[in-house]
């Protein structure tokens, strides 16, 4: 099995893979595929996506984000 390079909301569009956000300070977690992601930050780099998450539970600003395989 390859390994993928996903760096942007692009790849994972690509790939079919999706990401899954996990609030560093409470917890609570959300998945998205990669169409969603781009629906709501753009196709540009998970870094940046990244920067512009702010949790819909406690509003904290630290996201740490896993790529999943696709389904």
């Amino acid at each position: 099995m390859s390994t993928k390079h996903i760096h942007t909301a692009a790849d994972l569009v690509r790939f079919r893979a999706s990401i899954r956000i996990e609030c560093g300070d409470c917890g609570s977690a959300r998945t998205m595929s990669g169409v969603e992601l781009v629906g709501a930050c753009g196709a540009g780099s998970l870094v940046a996506a990244r920067a512009r998450m702010k949790c819909g539970r406690c509003g904290g600003k630290a996201a740490r984000l896993a790529v999943l395989p696709p389904v």
